[in-house]
């Protein structure tokens, strides 16, 4: 039987998925129809679980809008999904570099780091989205994920209090 634990967890890495899905679209609303368009079809065709056909949309519309931080986004979500993570790390990289004030970005980009086993760089990652949004749980929460699989347990622990507390 699931801990409690490991349902919270779940429900973190899902809630950071949602976040990570639909937060391009607020950050970045000044896109063609076009652009607008292709991405609509790319987030229909991740959320069938069909990330590939998201992929190759969303390389119709990068080329067309190459400065369109929330093609990026979507895109290392979509590369994440299908394990190609140094892929993914690409374009999180590039979605930070169109948007550095955005904690989101850094988040996405600490779990692809986790995913590549690459601990020290997702908490440096993780740390910076809680330097931008302190008072955001996520950022507490993707840290003591990392803390977790570095064996840092009370450092962890400390991270969950901490976010669970601004959660109230």
């Amino acid at each position: 039987m699931p801990t409690v634990r490991a349902f919270r967890m779940a429900l973190r890495i899902f809630s950071l998925t949602l976040i990570a899905l639909t937060a391009p679209l607020a950050v970045h609303a000044q896109g063609s129809k076009a652009g607008d368009d292709m991405l609509n079809q790319a987030q229909a065709a991740l959320s069938r679980g069909k990330p590939e056909e998201a992929v190759s949309i969303l390389r119709k519309a990068i080329d067309a809008e190459p400065n369109r931080s929330d093609l990026y986004m979507l895109r290392s979500r979509a590369r994440d999904s299908s394990g190609k993570f140094e892929a993914a790390l690409e374009d999180a990289s590039k979605y930070i570099e169109l948007e550095p004030g955005d904690s989101v970005g850094y988040l996405n980009r600490a779990r692809i780091y986790l995913s590549l086993e690459n601990k020290d760089k997702a908490l440096e990652d993780a740390n910076k989205a809680i330097e931008l949004a302190p008072k955001d749980p996520d950022g507490y929460y993707r840290r003591a994920d990392i803390y977790n699989e570095m064996g840092k347990a009370a450092e962890a622990k400390a991270d969950e209090s901490k976010a669970a507390e601004l959660e109230k």
